[in-house]
């Protein structure tokens, strides 16, 4: 934004155009999760299993035993990935651990 010239800037009324037109601060979640069902690993693990389930029940190589030993597998490592993608993200619930008070001095 160019002055005319002659015309200094006020930097004081600069600041008060700013605060008057500023947008309201947002409250930004920072969680980079997203709930179990929108993710793309929960899509993978249900075709799997639905696949796995069909295969089970056509095909006589595939017996009970090795249908739950698949299953078990698939659903620990779906399990190892969501906490692997939530390590290390903020909650946005409250927790009391939180406001506890352990001997640190803020000096």
């Amino acid at each position: 934004m160019a002055t005319p010239t002659g015309q200094v800037r006020d930097p004081r009324a600069l600041g008060s155009w700013r605060a008057r037109y500023a947008a309201p601060p947002r409250n930004s979640y920072t969680s980079e999760t997203k709930p179990f069902f929108l993710t793309s690993e929960f899509l993978v693990f249900v075709l799997y299993e639905m696949g796995l389930g069909i295969a089970a029940t056509t095909s006589p190589s595939i017996d009970a035993r090795l249908f739950w030993i698949l299953t078990t597998v698939a659903a620990s490592l779906y399990m190892l990935s969501r906490g692997v993608a939530k390590a290390g993200t903020r909650s946005r619930s409250h927790d009391p651990r939180e406001d506890l008070d352990l001997g640190r001095n803020d000096r």
